[in-house]
């Protein structure tokens, strides 16, 4: 294992994973190590040989203020000599070296608070936690553009989220996160690094369910606890489904609905059903934040073209959107709504994503394009919430990039059966 001589004070010995992540000269490096692997140390490590080759600003960044402090402040304590360094800020959570360089730890719980001057190397460690990520991201990303610097984000994994996406390099609707190619993707488990003694990881297997230990230990993505649709998983309910627009005479109906947004995602969901309801495919849709009504009116118009669309239905606590929509001449239904229509609904849209045993496969799948509903299916868990009232705790779904999920289950509690049943030909359709 090779040694890095830090300014001459002592030598560091590097664990073999650790070795090829620091000669790794790609731009961005996303990195997904199980517990106690090094990264932590390795961070610090990188941070300081930086700071003092020459001036540089480098930025830690953790889920929190708290958590930058907890991890990273008493490391760095313990490894930058004190020869090096002008002054230490721990208010500020800073180290002003005398060369010029500082190392800025940072907590992403506040994004306006990540405003700031050019970076020249910036690390997200445990970044998988970091609950608002997408408006970090582009907070901080004009301040690389400068000094074009690198960046680590290392984690471990935290479910199917952003982390999960970074590690698979596609996006929501499929394109590349890191689109000029200068990026790499490294995995390393407990077992990496040779400092633990296996059996107390081994212990650790005995005392966790697999999941758990998988994703903690082993670096896998995993679903998260409380997930609402155990029924879902992609490799069943994202397909390649047939071409409807080609499609000619009965036996399909076409339906829409959807979930307004602005600040966040406005989410339209096109589905085909076919006539005996044995087989549903979203196979269409919008996914796009900031959204007005005239926009998105002609995207549904676009969308519509061709079809005989039956029984849209859109959230009917936005009775004047809907009407907005009326007025650019699309048509919207507000969902009928009742007590508990939230979890009656999941219940339906669980019911559908179950797989038949008549047909080996769900009644409700999807196109495989349609990356973002994956994506929010994979996330989609319950949250407690607790009555400031009564004191009850109920479970309730977590309302973060849930959209997706309440479109589809808009649809779900608003389909019609057919009234007549054209025949149907399951050799042309069948998938």
């Amino acid at each position: 294992m090779p040694k890095i001589d830090t300014s001459k004070w002592k030598q560091v010995d590097l664990s073999a994973w650790q070795s090829k992540v620091w000669d790794d000269e790609h731009r961005y490096q996303v990195i997904n190590c199980g517990r106690r692997a090094g990264k932590s140390y390795l961070v610090a490590l990188k941070m300081y040989t930086i700071a003092i080759e020459k001036q540089v600003d480098i930025w830690y960044v953790a889920p929190t203020y708290k958590q930058a402090k907890a991890i990273m402040w008493m490391m760095l304590g313990d490894l930058v000599p004190s020869d090096t360094v002008k002054k230490r800020n721990e208010t500020e959570l800073t180290i002003y070296f005398k060369n010029g360089s500082r190392i800025l730890l940072k907590g992403a719980d506040n994004p306006d608070s990540l405003r700031g001057v050019k970076i020249d190397f910036c690390v997200f460690d445990e970044v998988a936690f970091i609950d608002k990520w997408e408006s970090v991201w582009q907070v901080i990303r004009p301040t690389l553009a400068d000094s074009k610097a690198n960046v680590m984000f290392i984690s471990t994994p935290n479910g199917f989220n952003h982390f999960k996406i970074m590690a698979e390099n596609r996006d929501l609707v499929g394109k590349p996160v890191f689109t000029d190619g200068d990026h790499s993707y490294h995995h390393f488990t407990s077992y990496d690094n040779p400092y633990i003694p296996k059996e107390e990881i081994d212990a650790a297997k005995l005392e966790m369910d697999p999941d758990s230990f998988a994703q903690e230990w082993l670096g896998e993505f995993r679903k998260l606890k409380g997930l609402i649709y155990k029924e879902f998983d992609r490799k069943i309910h994202m397909v390649k489904i047939p071409d409807f627009n080609s499609i000619q005479g009965p036996g399909w109906t076409f339906s829409r609905a959807m979930d307004f947004g602005f600040g966040h995602k406005t989410a339209l969901v096109y589905f085909a059903i076919r006539n005996d309801q044995q087989a549903i495919y979203g196979y269409d849709g919008l996914y796009k934040e900031g959204m007005t009504e005239s926009q998105i009116a002609e995207v549904v118009k676009t969308k519509d073209a061709g079809k005989v669309i039956t029984n849209p239905v859109a959230d009917s606590a936005q009775p004047m959107s809907i009407q907005q929509l009326q007025e650019f001449g699309v048509s919207f239904q507000p969902v009928e709504k009742g007590p508990d229509s939230v979890k009656h609904g999941i219940a339906r849209v669980a019911e559908l994503l179950k797989v038949r045993a008549d047909t080996g496969k769900p009644t409700l799948m999807f196109n495989k394009d349609l990356e973002w509903i994956a994506h929010e299916f994979e996330r989609y868990r319950w949250m407690e919430n607790k009555s400031a009232d009564s004191g009850t705790i109920k479970e309730v779904p977590n309302k973060v990039q849930d959209d997706a999920m309440d479109a589809i289950r808009y649809f779900a509690m608003s389909y019609k059966k057919q009234q007549s049943i054209p025949e149907y030909n399951k050799n042309k359709w069948s998938i």
